[in-house]
């Protein structure tokens, strides 16, 4: 489904991927984790087209622009939760929504929790809320491919763990590609698939979680440390 071969960018004197490749299926969840600047950002940036590699391919199939979620939900502040739903379907074809556009993004809103609170502005949401919102709105660009970029980072504990709740179950429900950049490994444990660590620009290290693994403390607890161990040293 997703698939990066031999990829190779560089911002003008300075590379960033030497030698990146890695490949998901579809329905899959992969996290990326890495220090600050290890190329986790830029990898969306060219999984959406924003850059182009200098070397490499990348292939994305089935998928004309992958959905995106920003670390910041970058809610329009004078648009209702509804309208910056459907503002996905007005930037791309400039004009009102229909009937079922509507429909479709109060859909949504009830899948992500968040019924009642469609006329409300983003002023008026937590920031729980408005993180779902941030999803629901990438949701509705109905993409096979739902790239995540650090999107729990400013939320508290519980917050999060409900974010992650809600994540399986769209995941569930969609039967989504995910690709995560995360600093934080409750981020990839809790959610994913596979895990890669990126440093000097490539993948260094990778590990793969099995489903029985998740029912066993003492293996997840074992990951969590060799994550750490792999970040720090």
């Amino acid at each position: 489904m997703l698939s990066v071969k031999n990829l190779v960018f560089s911002y003008k004197d300075t590379p960033v991927f030497k030698n990146l490749s890695f490949a998901l299926k579809k329905g899959e969840i992969a996290s990326f984790i890495g220090t600050s600047g290890s190329g986790k950002t830029t990898l969306f940036k060219l999984l959406t087209g924003i850059h182009q590699p200098q070397n490499g391919d990348v292939t994305v199939e089935g998928v004309t622009e992958p959905a995106y979620m920003t670390q910041k939900d970058l809610l329009l502040p004078w648009r209702t939760v509804l309208e910056n739903i459907t503002l996905t379907y007005e930037l791309g074809r400039k004009k009102h929504c229909p009937k079922k556009t509507i429909e479709e993004a109060m859909d949504l809103i009830e899948e992500v929790d968040l019924l009642g609170t469609e006329h409300k502005f983003p002023e008026q949401l937590s920031g729980g809320m408005r993180q779902r919102v941030s999803l629901a709105r990438a949701l509705m660009q109905k993409s096979p491919l739902l790239l995540l970029d650090e999107p729990f980072g400013s939320l508290d504990i519980q917050l999060r763990e409900q974010m992650y709740d809600l994540l399986k179950t769209i995941h569930k429900n969609h039967n989504t590609t995910i690709l995560l950049i995360t600093h934080d490994f409750r981020d990839a444990i809790s959610l994913s698939d596979h895990i890669f660590l990126l440093a000097d620009g490539t993948i260094t290290k990778q590990w793969q979680i099995e489903a029985a693994a998740r029912t066993c403390p003492a293996k997840m607890g074992s990951l969590h440390e060799k994550l750490r161990q792999s970040i720090l040293f």
